[in-house]
């Protein structure tokens, strides 16, 4: 679903995914000073929910991808999906903590701290959408990877991104290759590790937002 946003609501929204980086860059300090996984974490927790270039991609797959979806190569359509499927959550979930947020009076240019960011995503609640995004996230994670380290990945990133170019949806491809290029470098035990902070980190943010979650899991 597109949305047309106020200019205030763009602003808050901002600050929600401004603040949220942050708690990303709090939680896992480590992944991001570490040579081998700093790209890595930039790009989970950085480019996939970076909001530059935002509205050309929503643009792209909502007008576009239906016509070229069956010229791309099935990991590659199947990585533009779950990025679609994974913004489009993400997205309604900020605009509505944007909304929130404007309406207890928040003005531009007013830092939200951790706290604040807390007891509103508490307050918006939510918690079946969470936890929805929270396995599409987790599921990103695991198949970028994978399709990473396939050998054949190798011979067909270049050229799909060249096809992707020729069709003219390149910044519907573009965060693919970047989190193609981001997890290659990466070994499966640091991978795994990885995956396996992320996984209780975040599960551990739900619960202590939504204990009922809990008893549900």
């Amino acid at each position: 679903m597109k949305h047309q946003l106020t200019e205030e609501v763009k602003l808050a929204r901002r600050e929600i995914v401004r603040v949220q980086v942050d708690r990303f860059h709090l939680y896992y300090y480590d992944f991001f000073h570490r040579k081998e996984t700093i790209e890595m974490a930039k790009f989970f927790f950085e480019t996939v929910y970076n909001l530059d270039g935002k509205e050309e991609w929503e643009e792209l797959a909502f007008t576009t991808y239906d016509k070229v979806k069956n010229m791309m190569k099935e990991g590659t359509r199947e990585s533009v999906e779950r990025l679609m499927e994974l913004n489009t959550i993400t997205d309604e979930l900020d605009i509505q903590m944007a909304k929130l947020l404007l309406s207890k009076g928040w003005q531009p240019g007013k830092e939200m701290d951790q706290e604040e960011y807390f007891a509103l995503f508490c307050e918006l609640d939510e918690r079946e959408t969470r936890k929805k995004q929270l396995e599409v996230v987790l599921f990103n994670l695991k198949k970028f990877y994978e399709l990473a380290h396939k050998p054949v990945s190798a011979y067909i990133i270049k050229p799909a991104a060249m096809m992707s170019r020729l069709l003219g949806v390149y910044p519907l491809f573009k965060k693919v290759e970047q989190g193609y290029y981001a997890t290659l470098p990466v070994g499966q035990d640091l991978f795994n590790e990885f995956y396996t902070k992320v996984k209780e980190k975040e599960w551990e943010f739900l619960y202590k937002a939504f204990p009922t979650l809990k008893e549900e899991t």
